[in-house]
């Protein structure tokens, strides 16, 4: 069997499309396969990724603007820097020069190529964003970046995920009801439903500042035995869920809060949710689910 040939035979200022393209031709001209399949794996996907990225870089730089002043709104913004910067793509680390433009009277610079591509929090692309959210939803920062590490894209790092969704939260909550009156009117009712169902609950979770040995050893000063989740706070989740008139679930929205006292903002949400929903249809059989706390039933029966 004929060994991997990974080595390059082009010039120093070749691209990596170049150095893709000479790969690919040599294993063409190959005559047999490889000692070590998962070696080419990894050369391929390797090759593959960097010309990726070359082809992000050339893209994202067609939306740079190098001109001495430009114009945002009908107000005039006068460059003050041209440098290069990098930013994370779901391919990884991709160098693009760029401008930055200041207004006459001050405050901050803004980035034509950031405005207009859709970058995030001044470093992402929107795709790695997504992926990125994506991965912090559902593993711990540590978790997404030994993920990420291993698929061989894009790397950051932990502390870097963990910032993410912490950004892209407090844009959000800046301007959530009109974002969530977006998204529903964008969703709508489905024509087929002929009930709504309505839900409310909590689960407790370990909080990492729940200060739990300080609260078990002020249990035991009070002479009470450490007992029930201690450091646990309630995060609180409601749906809404549609149902054709054979009882079929068609469509169930999600959503939950952090711990906040009697799960206020959740409350706030599942309203605007149904009366959303009884604005479209008011025809809509609304059906009321939850456990037995009292809470839960205080505000489904008040509602």
């Amino acid at each position: 069997m004929q060994a991997l040939q990974s080595q390059s035979f082009l010039s120093s200022d070749s691209t990596a499309m170049d150095e893709l393209q000479d790969f690919l031709r040599r294993r063409r001209q190959s005559a047999g396969p490889a000692d070590d399949f998962h070696q080419i794996e990894q050369e391929l996907h390797r090759l593959f990724v960097l010309a990726e990225r070359e082809a992000l870089g050339q893209e994202l730089a067609r939306f740079d603007r190098d001109v001495p002043r430009i114009e945002i709104n009908g107000e005039r913004y006068n460059r003050v820097l041209r440098c290069e910067t990098t930013y994370t793509s779901a391919a990884g680390p991709v160098r693009v020069e760029r401008s930055l433009y200041r207004h006459p009277s001050g405050g901050r610079a803004l980035c034509p190529l950031e405005l207009q591509a859709g970058i995030i929090e001044g470093a992402w692309t929107p795709l790695a964003a997504k992926q990125a959210s994506w991965a912090v939803a559902h593993l711990t920062p540590q978790e997404s970046e030994e993920l990420f590490a291993m698929l061989g894209n894009m790397a950051p790092s932990k502390s870097t995920l963990d910032r993410l969704p912490k950004a892209l939260h407090a844009r959000w909550e800046a301007h959530r009801v009109a974002f969530e009156r977006t998204w529903r009117e964008a969703e709508g009712v489905p024509p087929e439903a002929v009930s709504i169902g309505v839900s409310l609950d909590g689960v407790m979770v370990p909080m990492k500042d729940g200060e739990r040995q300080g609260k078990r050893e002020q249990a035991k000063a009070q002479g009470k035995a450490p007992s029930g989740p201690a450091g646990y706070q309630e995060v609180g989740c409601g749906t809404i869920s549609y149902s054709d008139r054979t009882g079929e679930r068609l469509v169930t929205r999600r959503m939950a809060r952090m711990p906040e006292p009697t799960k206020a903002t959740l409350k706030r949400q599942l309203t605007a949710e149904v009366m959303g929903a009884l604005s479209q249809r008011p025809d809509l059989h609304v059906v009321k689910l939850a456990d037995g706390t009292t809470d839960n039933w205080t505000y489904l029966r008040d509602t």
